[in-house]
């Protein structure tokens, strides 16, 4: 980058970091007993995708999914049922998309249908949206987990699920599945049974799925992997397609949100230092060999962790409400290099997800207030008002899902014969193909995390989408 546009560059940044603020999203979302939440925050389809436990918007029943468009928040359908809740809603903890889908993991009986005793659309939950109808996992409708599903990571071109369940079944028959599955667009499969003995929890189950110097990296409710000693294993462990690894000696408690900000892994959680006792409060990181604090940390759990790639930004959400130096911070701050911040003065109650996207920060939680703006269970913290809309342009003739990405993203356009390029922020010509399918798939296992322009061709007209690799 040349110095006049890297020192414009830089205050630019410095100028739209200091008129951030709090924007509320339409009515958000509550319940008949007013205790809803939003766990998780996606984009799919050109929208914002959000899960957690809520009944509706307003007057629009979602059933514990739902759409933004701008204005308002839309259903996906019918929605998610679960028939132990006193309002049927169920809960859903985990959004991707998977080879030209939306899965959906939580915990729910009924995907679709007209209540959730409509056993004709019965799912265990995890469910699968293709943009118009919820669809089984396999011909048998029953098909799924025996329990949770809390995450989802895309690794190898699978998709992995973690959670509390202990059973996997698909219409070949059921797996043993401790804690953690893999599934293959198919089937199910065992790669690893989790295992605990951290009291009073009782709990055996994956919390945090992400990839890591081309690993697998898992979190949660752990301290055995197939049968090893308990304490073998602090909370987290590696997987490489083959075998399971211990991360030095871990954490010593549970391990609820992972994240890979600056070439290192990032964990957040209810531990308090490092399996070796070196003191980490709530969050700390892993530099290849050790893990170490993230300055003063915060006083209490983290359940969530976000990077903003755009800005280079690393975010924590949770239960905790000041710094590990009493400073305020309530339920989300920023990580400045140094130490952390509260962003915004905070929320009223618990922050569960984060997403970040075109330098805005999506939250979602338990909260009925953002700062001193109310807001029913997710906010914006950003520059935009309006938060999601982005400018309309009749020559965008072209789609690009999911972003962020991981493993690859796909490219949806009207056209046919038409050439793609891929180009990195420097603009470096990175990759350039010709296609003539509706729909094509980009492979970015090879490419570096950060951000990426995808420029599309087709009957004179040239068209850029931005998109990141995490």
């Amino acid at each position: 980058m040349r110095p006049f546009l890297a020192i414009l560059f830089s205050f630019c940044l410095v100028f739209t970091s200091k008129s951030q603020t709090w924007h509320t999203m339409g009515a958000g979302v509550t319940n008949a007993a007013g205790n809803a939440n939003v766990h998780s925050i996606s984009y799919y389809n050109s929208k914002i995708t959000i899960g957690g436990y809520f009944k509706s918007s307003g007057s629009t029943m979602l059933n514990s999914i739902s759409q933004w468009d701008g204005n308002n928040w839309n259903a996906l359908g019918t929605g998610l049922w679960h028939d132990g809740t006193p309002d049927y809603a169920g809960i859903v903890s985990a959004i991707t998309y998977y080879d030209s889908v939306l899965y959906v993991g939580g915990g729910f009986v009924v995907a679709g249908g007209t209540s959730a005793f409509d056993m004709s659309h019965s799912e265990g939950n995890i469910a699968k949206w293709d943009g118009s109808q919820w669809l089984p996992m396999t011909q048998w409708g029953s098909d799924g987990l025996n329990s949770v599903c809390t995450k989802f990571q895309v690794y190898h071109n699978n998709l992995y699920l973690g959670g509390f369940f202990n059973a996997s079944t698909d219409s070949s028959g059921s797996y043993f599945t401790q804690g953690i599955s893999k599934w293959n667009d198919t089937t199910f499969s065992a790669i690893g049974q989790f295992a605990g003995n951290l009291a009073p929890y009782g709990y055996d189950a994956a919390m945090a799925l992400c990839t890591y110097n081309d690993k697998l990296i898992a979190g949660g409710f752990f301290n055995s992997v197939n049968g090893s000693p308990y304490g073998s294993y602090g909370y987290i462990a590696s997987y490489n397609d083959t075998t399971w690894d211990s991360l030095s000696s871990g954490l010593n408690n549970v391990v609820f949100s992972l994240a890979v900000y600056n070439g290192e892994l990032y964990a957040g959680g209810n531990f308090t230092a490092t399996g070796a006792g070196v003191p980490v409060n709530h969050v700390a990181k892993w530099n290849g060999t050790q893990w170490l604090p993230v300055g003063e940390g915060l006083n209490d759990s983290v359940w969530v962790l976000c990077v903003d790639s755009a800005q280079n930004k690393l975010y924590a959400g949770g239960e905790f409400t000041q710094t590990g130096l009493g400073a305020p911070a309530k339920h989300i701050a920023e990580w400045t290099g140094t130490n952390w911040q509260e962003v915004g003065g905070g929320t009223n109650a618990f922050v569960l997800s984060l997403f970040a996207k075109d330098s805005n920060l999506y939250v979602g939680g338990a909260f009925t207030m953002a700062g001193s703006t109310p807001a029913n269970r997710i906010a914006v913290w950003g520059n935009n008002s309006v938060g999601i809309n982005e400018p309309k342009n009749t020559n965008q003739f072209f789609n690009i899902y999911p972003n962020p990405a991981n493993n690859f993203i796909d490219v949806e356009t009207e056209f046919k014969n038409y050439s793609i390029s891929v180009f990195d922020n420097m603009g470096k010509l990175i990759l350039r193909e010709n296609s003539n399918q509706n729909k094509t798939r980009i492979n970015l296992s090879p490419f570096s995390n950060g951000i990426y322009f995808i420029q599309l061709q087709s009957n004179g007209k040239l068209v850029s989408k931005k998109f990141i690799k995490e």
